[in-house]
């Protein structure tokens, strides 16, 4: 073996280094070097050290005494029963049912355990957690040969804080067949879902039941009530069965339908004897959809106000007003007959729109989003402090209220 290059050679003349060239294997156009190592013990990489501060909490006490059970599902309540009162939940990580000559077992661990696989698609809301935290805790169910279920403990540790009250729970949250029955029965007889959670939670009161778990039961039964229908093919179908007066406007010559307004039938009754007063308003992005909702609001003659109709519009533009103010107005059986006052708020849109459906009728503004202008207007102008702010604002109130209900301009001064 020939001498190594000058450049390949270790420097002799430093003391510190800690490298050493065993022995050098040369072929053909290729030098390679073996360096001995010292002895020295490198930390490993990416390896986490346990914290003293980290949660050790050891269940597996509860589960040492597991009886034998002839039924799988016998012996998983049974230690989810004793999981709840250790202060956690439990889940089933894996499970086998014994095909293909496999045998059968089952793999139980915590709720917590895992961890948390983000979505590809990303949400808006980003300030998201998880409730993983790679938990340890295990379970094993062995079907022996005895036909007879065994339980054995793998790891009884928990590396997060156990908790008694179950409130907020997955698990512990979710409905019971009987309790699922009870919901989409008091569903069908359109009970209130704060109504439904209110009974469940009187026939139960150890449930940790949330409302959440009756909003997605409701979900369920309606999507199972509408079958391959659409949302919107059930609303048309709703409408007709309940005897609605309804219409829709479409987006140009398709199918897609861009408005829609709808009225009950003791609204309509009620619009024909009582047409004096009309009060219009739209909410905007408080629905799914984030589609205004126009509202037409009546008066009766007991001063007692009642629902005439109410539109999903597309924009509040002017022309889609238009739409559902003369939709409103075919409702009127008397051609001669419109309303004497029309009360809005500072839309401009709106406005116009009521001046050409009705034009004979007197438009007013209402006195609510005045004082809401009034009010932003002076606090932007004035520059009182926090404390005078209040009294400022309590006199303010005090003066509009003498302004508008004066009779007189000379006693509103």
């Amino acid at each position: 073996m020939g001498e190594p290059p000058d450049e390949l050679k270790t420097n002799i003349d430093e003391t510190d280094s800690v490298n050493v060239v065993e022995h050098v294997i040369v072929q053909p156009n290729v030098v390679e070097l073996v360096i001995a190592q010292p002895n020295v013990v490198e930390p490993a990489v990416n390896v986490v050290e346990p914290s003293d501060n980290e949660h050790k909490v050891d269940t597996g006490k509860y589960f040492h005494d597991a009886p034998y059970c002839n039924e799988r599902d016998e012996l998983i309540k049974w230690c989810r029963n004793e999981a709840k009162k250790a202060g956690f939940t439990i889940v089933i990580a894996k499970s086998d049912n014994g095909s293909y000559r496999r045998k059968r077992y089952f793999v139980l661990g915590c709720e917590r355990g895992g961890e948390y696989k983000e979505r590809i698609r990303k949400l808006k809301n980003e300030d998201t957690a998880t409730r993983k935290c790679n938990c340890r805790f295990r379970l094993r169910g062995y079907f022996l040969s005895t036909q007879v279920w065994s339980l054995n403990v793998v790891n009884g540790e928990h590396n997060h804080e156990l908790s008694n009250n179950h409130e907020g729970h997955i698990l512990a949250g979710r409905l019971q067949p009987e309790e699922k029955e009870v919901v989409c029965e008091l569903t069908r007889n359109l009970v209130a879902p704060k109504n439904i959670l209110s009974t469940l939670k009187g026939r139960n009161p150890e449930t940790k039941i949330s409302m959440k778990a009756v909003y997605n039961a409701r979900q369920r039964l309606k999507k199972e009530l509408r079958g391959e229908m659409t949302e919107m093919q059930q609303l048309m179908k709703c409408c007709e069965s309940n005897k609605y007066f309804h219409k829709c406007r479409t987006v140009g010559d398709s199918t897609t339908i861009q408005d829609i307004f709808w009225a009950h039938p003791e609204s309509v009754i009620l619009f024909n004897t009582f047409p004096t007063v009309l009060m219009l308003d739209s909410t905007y992005k408080t629905n799914k959809y984030k589609m205004p909702l126009f509202e037409i609001v009546g008066v009766t003659s007991t001063e007692k106000s009642y629902n005439v109709g109410f539109a999903y519009i597309a924009n509040e533009k002017e022309e889609d007003f238009i739409w559902a103010l003369e939709t409103c107005r075919s409702l009127l059986k008397s051609k001669d007959t419109v309303p004497k006052v029309i009360v809005t708020d500072r839309d401009q849109a709106l406005m116009n729109a009521v001046a050409k459906v009705f034009p004979k009728s007197t438009a007013l503004l209402c006195r609510f989003h005045i004082y809401k202008n009034v009010k932003a207007k002076f606090t932007t102008l004035c520059n009182a402090k926090e404390e005078n702010m209040v009294k400022l604002k309590k006199t303010l109130a005090c003066q509009w209220k003498s302004v508008v209900e004066s009779t007189t301009e000379e006693s509103s001064s």
